[in-house]
């Protein structure tokens, strides 16, 4: 169907930003302006000067690198930390067996909080929260040595070894959590006051080639096509 004259009013064209929004290509536009501003120092704003800049890029670049970088990471450690609780909910069906063996079935879930063991729905499971389950294997660890069940296959042996690396991947995403929350702060913070600058600048090329200044944003590195 052909469209009318008022229905072509309607359809708004879309225009590319001058400075990007994606992390990724903001930081390779405040790179190559940062380059730029160094080598001409006939643009002065009076709040702002070239080196700061350069060092604001730099920092936001840097934080950039190391949130992509931990962003890779962490699936490993959330795979991980899974295929232990596969283990330990696979062990756990062990030391329950140990404990009816001992105590008969009518008596057993008596002794199932000594072990870490919490009833939740239709189950007797150790916690899913992690610090909770941390909590735990160390109730666990213990009463297999008062319980007599310490030598056994899914004993003390088996479950001290499995409740440090869980500790140990526990701990290590909490402190990359907690790091790149950080880093997000710094990132926005940073990018704001490249964001004004980079605004500034874009206004001062207007003004110093207003023929031309398409020609010189380009230049300093605005290239919407690219973003």
């Amino acid at each position: 169907m052909t469209q009318t004259t008022a229905n072509m009013e309607n359809v708004k064209s879309v225009k590319k930003r001058n400075v990007p929004a994606t992390d990724i290509n903001f930081g390779n536009v405040i790179t190559t302006v940062s380059s730029k501003w160094l080598a001409n120092d006939w643009l002065t704003l009076k709040w702002h000067d070239a080196a700061q800049f350069q060092t604001n890029a730099t920092s936001f670049n840097n934080i950039l690198q190391s949130r992509l970088q931990k962003r890779a990471t962490r699936p490993q450690i959330t795979q991980s930390l899974k295929t232990l609780d596969k283990s330990i909910d696979t062990a756990l069906s062990y030391v329950k067996g140990y404990i009816i063996d001992k105590y008969k079935k009518e008596n057993a879930t008596s002794y199932y909080a000594a072990f870490g063991i919490e009833h939740k729905g239709n189950k007797y499971m150790l916690p899913q929260d992690q610090n909770r389950r941390i909590a735990a294997l160390h109730l666990m660890i213990d009463a297999l040595t008062v319980h007599d069940f310490a030598t056994k296959d899914y004993g003390v042996a088996y479950w001290t070894p499995l409740r440090d690396q869980y500790i140990a991947l526990v701990n290590e995403a909490t402190t990359m959590d907690g790091s790149v929350a950080v880093q997000v702060g710094d990132k926005n913070t940073l990018k704001s006051d490249l964001q004004k600058a980079l605004n500034a600048i874009i206004n001062a090329l207007k003004a110093n080639y207003p023929d031309t200044f398409k020609q010189e944003m380009r230049d300093w590195g605005f290239q919407k096509e690219k973003y």
